[in-house]
């Protein structure tokens, strides 16, 4: 997917833009809110959580040169299935037990040490594909700038689950 963001600044603020309207629609929800409801396929606000802290460490673990299945806590193999339905119940199953005080403790933490290594890329870096960053990972490279990827699963996935998360809290 190409997005028009296409600079490091244009990232930053994209980035700090979702994260705030993230982190002030959260301030405003309570543990009940988080914890109680659930969606249909079993989902809380907490889970959700744990998702975004996931996908967002497995961008920490790609600019790092690690695979991103350890950065999920999933098994190599499910991870190579592609098959983010699976990926996604795996992580939720794995820390279904955590509180949500540390389930926001990881978000926090994650999140600052991806935008501290986003604070050292170039545009250029920026405009390098998957390849560069993880070449013996097969086949997640389809040419695109890792600049995408990141919108992905920082900004546009704080917008894509925000929505749920307040739905879930409304219903408590």
């Amino acid at each position: 997917m190409t997005h028009s963001i296409t600079t490091q600044s244009e990232l930053l603020s994209a980035i700090d833009a979702g994260w705030t309207s993230l982190t002030d629609a959260l301030s405003h929800l309570s543990e009940a809110q988080l914890t109680v409801p659930t969606d249909a396929e079993g989902w809380t606000g907490k889970d959700h959580l744990v998702h975004l802290a996931a996908w967002e460490r497995s961008m920490f673990y790609l600019l790092a040169g690690k695979p991103r299945y350890a950065g999920l806590g999933v098994d190599e193999a499910l991870y190579l299935s592609g098959d983010f339905d699976a990926i996604n119940a795996a992580i939720q199953s794995q820390q279904r037990d955590i509180s949500l005080a540390d389930a926001l403790a990881e978000l926090r933490r994650v999140h600052t040490e991806l935008r501290t290594v986003l604070d050292g890329l170039t545009d250029a870096d920026l405009q390098r594909t998957y390849s560069h960053y993880l070449p013996d990972e097969p086949g997640d490279d389809d040419g695109s700038p890792i600049i995408d990827r990141l919108v992905g699963n920082t900004s546009e996935h704080y917008a894509e689950h925000l929505p749920w998360m307040l739905e879930l809290a409304s219903d408590s």
